[in-house]
């Protein structure tokens, strides 16, 4: 479990009325190696309207930025306040469990919290992925460089398979 993993790359998946849906095969290989076996780590994002996802050693990570964190506020003679970063990061997160195919089911709490509906863009970040429901996505304020002809062509070509 040890190592770096970066997440790259965009995907679809439909959400199927059992509330199942699937990681694309691009994040599986580094998921499967960053939690030594398949589980994936899903939250709600901190800053957007999106779910975001990572394997089990992204959370040693994210407690060693709580310490750096802690630390540079005691350096500045400032107080930091850890059980609230803490709760900013890990309070909505959830271990899921993935089959071969990358098929897991989500909870319906985090698909509120997410808006997804019937259909999941998946967005590599490098530390982790984002979840975005499509339309979420193209209609979002939030200035990121999403090529809007990309997630349109992905859920065209989704549609395409059924």
């Amino acid at each position: 479990m040890s190592g770096v993993y970066a997440y790259s790359g965009t995907g679809i998946s439909a959400i199927d009325d059992k509330g199942r849906l699937s990681i694309p095969a691009f994040l599986r290989k580094d998921l499967v190696a960053s939690s030594d076996g398949r589980t994936v780590c899903i939250g709600k994002h901190e800053k957007w309207d999106c779910l975001v996802g990572f394997g089990l050693s992204r959370k040693i990570d994210m407690l060693a930025e709580i310490d750096r964190e802690e630390n540079n506020a005691i350096a500045r003679g400032e107080d930091y306040d850890r059980d609230l970063a803490s709760f900013k990061k890990f309070h909505s997160i959830k271990d899921l469990s993935f089959d071969a195919s990358g098929r897991f089911g989500l909870p319906d709490g985090h698909r509120d919290k997410g808006h997804l509906k019937d259909k999941v863009i998946f967005f590599g970040t490098g530390l982790s992925f984002c979840l975005w429901d499509p339309q979420v996505l193209l209609d979002t304020t939030v200035e990121l460089p999403v090529d809007r002809d990309e997630v349109k062509q992905l859920v065209a070509d989704l549609g395409k398979k059924k």
